[in-house]
This record gives structure tokens, sequence and C-alpha cells, in this order.
């Protein structure tokens, strides 16, 4: 077994059981938004469309990589290596639809600091001050564009022999491993922002949340003191915008 493999099985199942953890440990404890009508506005159809292609996307590359990864040590070759190359290129421009669709809202604020130094997901209190994202969505966001941007730019290189075969053979292992933490990094998002917070799944094929959840979990988004960096939904307004 290779380095690689070693250390994509450990990260990925490390992964799953920081999950676990969390989950026993704080999530299943956590205080859970009251049940009502899902009247403010979450995602738009637009937001919820993206979501979906990311999603889609980010499993085959994942599938197709780490299949080969773990599966043999790699590389990738035949359908797979093509499969994964297109949705590569169509992912990079899913991303970058993403960061134009939400750069805005994942600006940091200072309040973004306090939910950091309350413990951030870890904390079961129920009273961290988030805006539309908190300081958690707001790093993946970033992190995420910033790795797809290196995992692009590192398998262009090792295509051409620009730096050489030695350069090719960094270029390639710089791909594995930023692919890695990013793999990494979005299990746990994924987790932290549907199981971890009952109600996203649905905001995320609906759109729609109810004021409870939103002041729950976003309390200065839902509980209109935000700034205008992160507007308070309006439900009556934007129930004729939703579709």
């Amino acid at each position: 077994m290779t380095l690689y493999q070693t250390l994509s099985i450990v990260a990925i199942v490390g992964t799953l059981g920081a999950c676990a953890l969390h989950y026993l440990a704080v999530a299943r404890r956590a205080p859970r938004p009251a049940i009502g009508r899902r009247s403010v506005l979450r995602y738009n159809l637009w937001e919820r469309f993206l979501h979906l292609v990311l999603l889609v996307l980010f499993l085959v590359l994942a599938v197709t990589a780490y299949w080969a990864s773990i599966g043999w040590g790699g590389p990738m070759a035949g359908y797979s290596l093509m499969i994964h190359t297109t949705c590569g290129a169509v992912f990079g421009v899913a991303v970058a639809a993403m960061l134009i669709t939400w750069a805005t809202g994942h600006a940091f604020g200072k309040h973004d600091c306090r939910w950091l130094a309350k413990g951030g997901p870890w904390s079961a209190c129920g009273d961290l001050p988030a805006g539309r994202f908190n300081a958690g969505d707001k790093i993946f966001f970033w992190v995420a564009g910033t790795l797809t941007l290196v995992l692009l730019l590192s398998m262009l290189l090792s295509m051409v022999p620009i730096f050489g075969t030695t350069g090719q053979h960094l270029m390639y292992d710089i791909h594995r491993y930023a692919a890695l933490i990013l793999l990494v990094m979005a299990i746990w998002h994924a987790y932290i922002t549907t199981v971890a917070k009952p109600g996203s799944l649905t905001a995320i094929l609906r759109g729609r949340v109810t004021a409870g959840w939103a002041k729950t979990y976003h309390p200065l988004w839902g509980g209109g003191s935000d700034t205008a960096e992160e507007p308070t939904p309006n439900a009556d307004a934007e129930e004729t915008t939703a579709d």
C-alpha cells in the first residue's frame, strides 16, 4: 500500500469518526428549532440548482479519483480518467459561479470572530452569532475556492513538460493532496450543515426554512439585527421570488 493510499484511508475514516463524535457529543444535545411554516427564503432557485450541480460533480470526481487511489494506488485510466477530466473542467466553472453567487454573503465580519471564540460547531449552547452564513461556512467557502484553483492549475501544469518530468510529478502530487484536503473538508461541511443542523437539507432542496430555524442557527440573519452585509430575509416580499 502506498503512502497516499494510507493517508487517504486514515483521513477519510478519521473525518467520519469526527462527525460521529460531534453528533454524539454536541449535535444530538443542541437545541432544536421550533417546527412551523417554512416562510423564510434561504436559497432561491438558482442557488439550489448550483448546489445540486456542485454536489453531483464533486461526487463524480471523488468516486473516480479515490476508486483508483484507494483501490489500486492510482493513477486513473480509461473511462474513469475521461469522466474525471471532463467533470473537473465543468466543476471549475461551477465553482467560479459559486464564488460569484455567494462571495458577498461570505465576507467576514466581527461577529465571525465571536462565533469562533465561542467554540463554533463544537458549542452546544445554540447562541452563536451568525449571519446568513456562519464563520465555518465562510472558511470552507474560501478554502474550497482556493483549493479548486490549485487543483485546476496543478493538473493543467502536470500535462505539459514546462517544469520537466520532476515538475510534472510534483504537480501531480500537489493535485492529489489538495484533492484529499478538499475531500476531508467537504465531508465535514456536508455533515455539519445537514445532519448537525436539522432542517438544512430541506432548505437546500426546497429553498425555505422556518423562522425558528433561522433564529436558532443564524440569529443575526433570521433575527433581523444583522448589517447590510447579510440582510434580514423578508418572507412576505420574497414569497413571490421563490421560484
